[in-house]
């Protein structure tokens, strides 16, 4: 038993570490790229690559429903040694990605060709912003049609795999965005041909580890099944009403902004939520490490595991994102006067700050939301996301008619609804269904605003001793803020037992190394 327990410690370290370094490799790609686009095409043409992937994740909304709950369907089949089962919701969900990536094909085409009316395009980036949707197009077509095969290393709890490909494919994206960009002419579009080669890479090795990790697991067509198909819609349409909310909260800015301010002040908006949703990012990356093993005790009937495995979550989720959260707030001015010294810093930071402002309060608390996903309860959950989504636009579009916020109503409304939403409804009626009480996970909230704080403080303390005016010395501040913040987030998150232990472990690997 404890060679299991230490078997699964090392697959969730090694999950956890894999998915981390892919977010590191991504973050230096778009920290290195964006500035360059800026400088040699515009702030409008780096507004436009992220506009291009929201538009996926418009379109993405008619897979989701197929698609979201299928790794927990056929995960919990084959831990139940239900192959058969397992089988037929497989089939059903690929069949049934093959059959949306063809519909979509069409709305594709179609957007792409008169894309100039539906948003506001320069027109010296015309056919350049026209190429980059088509890429991104066919990029998400493809994905979707073969995205079942993923499953593979979720079902075997075994992501880090899936995150090493990953990290290569984005290396080899690096690669063709910087052959093209040192060989041609600079155009926004490369970024989605590097973008298409790299799924490409990666869809081919999830095909690979389908057979090796799965063998089992395989398409019939005598196994597609109505009911099953039904069965994914009905369980998954939640998760698309979840992000058709979330868009309404936050995926629509860039297009509100290009349509009702300006092109310009979309690319501001796009290069100010750079660092958000780094930090937004960090934490799907860190929580998704944790939902195979959820869905794994669940499917046993480990309600004690779910909860166990939950709490550890949370704990790491909240001693990692404070850290580069608080880093935001302090240094986010001298970091975009730094990277783009051509943009107004202040206004980047301030857009920054509101963006992601809710986290100061949950970003200890990001497992928790995929209960909802585990437990299959996302009726009531995700029609309170459609409806703070709702709100939200209204809201913004009211101030925008109004007042003269403008882009800041676009970038800090949608923070202050979700904060709302999370502390009134996710963190209560997580815990009910987990069969615990209702203010079970609120310490996390308060946790989460007091390390912050804390570290925000430690920061500005720093901050009185050194002048920052190169690279270096960002580096040398931040990195002592974080050194610091993470001993004040282990108190603060760690209760005393748990601090004994993990001094009692740093004592032995300290004796060992000296022996």
């Amino acid at each position: 038993m404890k060679k299991k327990a230490l078997s699964k410690n090392r697959e969730l370290i090694i999950n956890l570490i894999s998915s981390i370094v892919v977010f590191g490799v991504n973050l230096i790609i778009n920290f290195c790229l964006s500035p360059y686009i800026v400088k040699s095409l515009g702030v409008e043409a780096n507004g436009f690559v992220t506009l291009a992937n929201n538009f996926v994740s418009y379109a993405s909304l008619a897979t989701l429903a197929l698609n979201s709950m299928a790794g927990r369907f056929i995960t919990i089949k084959v831990h139940q040694n239900d192959i058969e089962g397992a089988n037929r919701y497989y089939t059903t969900v690929t069949l049934g990605n093959f059959f949306l990536a063809l519909v979509m094909l069409i709305p594709s085409i179609f957007c792409v060709v008169y894309l100039e009316r539906i948003i506001d395009i320069p027109p010296n980036l015309l056919w350049d912003v026209k190429l980059l949707f088509a890429f991104i197009f066919v990029n998400f077509l493809l994905s979707t049609a073969f995205s079942s095969w993923s499953t593979a290393t979720f079902v075997t709890n075994k992501l880090y795999l899936q995150s090493l490909r990953t990290m290569q494919s984005q290396l080899y994206r690096v690669i063709v965005i910087i052959g093209l960009f040192v060989i041609l002419q600079p155009s926004v579009y490369y970024m989605g041909v590097a973008a298409l080669i790299a799924t490409i890479f990666t869809t081919l090795y999830s095909l690979y580890y389908k057979k090796k990790l799965l063998p089992e697991v395989h398409i019939k067509r005598k196994d597609f099944d109505i009911a099953s198909l039904w069965e994914l819609i009905s369980s998954g349409i939640w998760n698309t009403v979840i992000k058709a909310g979330q868009l309404l909260l936050s995926g629509l800015d860039l297009l509100i902004s290009n349509l009702f301010i300006g092109s310009t002040e979309m690319g501001m908006l796009a290069l100010a939520k750079t660092l958000p949703n780094v930090i937004t990012h960090l934490g799907g990356t860190i929580t998704a490490v944790f939902t195979p093993t959820l869905t794994i005790n669940y499917a046993k009937g480990d309600l004690i595991g779910v909860k166990n495995e939950l709490k550890k979550g949370m704990k790491i989720t909240g001693v990692l994102l404070t850290i580069p959260l608080s880093i935001m707030i302090i240094f986010g001015k001298e970091f975009y006067q730094l990277w783009v010294p051509s943009q107004d810093a202040r206004i980047l930071q301030v857009l920054s700050v509101l963006t992601c402002i809710s986290l100061i309060f949950t970003s200890g608390i990001q497992c928790l939301y995929s209960i909802f996903t585990v437990v299959n309860k996302l009726k009531v959950y995700s029609m309170l996301i459609l409806l703070s989504g709702v709100a939200s636009t209204i809201v913004v579009f009211v101030l925008l008619k109004t007042t003269g916020l403008g882009i800041y109503a676009v970038a800090g409304v949608s923070s202050f609804v979700n904060l709302t939403r999370n502390v009134c409804f996710a963190v209560p009626f997580g815990a009910k269904y987990l069969k615990l009480k209702w203010h079970t996970f609120y310490p996390e909230v308060a946790y989460s605003a007091l390390s912050v704080v804390l570290s925000v403080l430690i920061g500005y303390g720093v901050k009185q001793f050194f002048v920052i005016d190169s690279w270096f010395m960002l580096a040398l501040e931040g990195g002592l803020t974080a050194l610091l913040g993470f001993f004040v987030n282990i108190f603060i998150v760690l209760n005393k037992n748990e601090r004994k232990h993990l001094l009692k472990i740093l004592t032995k690997k300290i004796k060992k190394a000296n022996s």
